[in-house]
């Protein structure tokens, strides 16, 4: 009786184990992993091209102090993407009260600006402004290299940067 327990223990502990490998590489199998760069090409036939995601965004426009015929823009630069975005063209406009007419558009060559960073620009232009008048400014990207436009992404705002 002793002997028969001790086989059916045996067959129990191998069972076990065999159970345990089987569901240890179903789990691992179908867990789901992270797709990277190098693992991409396995799971689908063209991987999706890196590039960075930059927005721009307004922080102050004024009259220069020392030269009263220029006035400045402002302004912060964000890339949001996992690669450097290159040759950076941020375009700064100035409306008149209606928002209608333009007063005056000057365009920044800003140059390159890394993954996951942010940074000040600043651009000159003649001054336009009248003392007597009310203006708002907007500065956004106009292109870049390797780089998606987040404006473009969001359908509301494509009207008030292009329009």
């Amino acid at each position: 009786m002793a002997k028969e327990n001790h086989t059916y223990q045996i067959i129990f502990a191998i069972l076990l184990i065999a159970v345990i490998a089987f569901a240890g590489l179903y789990f691992t199998k179908s867990a789901p992993q992270e797709i990277n760069e190098q693992t991409c090409s396995d799971f689908i036939n063209e991987c999706p091209e890196e590039k960075s995601i930059l927005d721009a965004q307004i922080y102050d426009w004024a009259i220069n102090e020392d030269n009263s015929s220029e006035m400045f823009f402002d302004y912060w630069l964000y890339n949001y993407g996992n690669v450097e975005a290159r040759n950076i063209k941020v375009r700064c406009d100035l409306y008149e009260d209606d928002l209608i007419i333009k007063a005056t558009s000057v365009i920044d060559n800003f140059g390159n600006l890394a993954s996951r960073s942010s940074a000040f620009g600043e651009v000159l232009t003649p001054d336009v402004s009248k003392s007597n008048e009310f203006y708002t400014a907007l500065c956004y990207v106009e292109s870049c290299d390797n780089c998606e436009i987040l404006y473009k992404r969001i359908p509301d705002l494509i009207e008030s940067y292009e329009g």
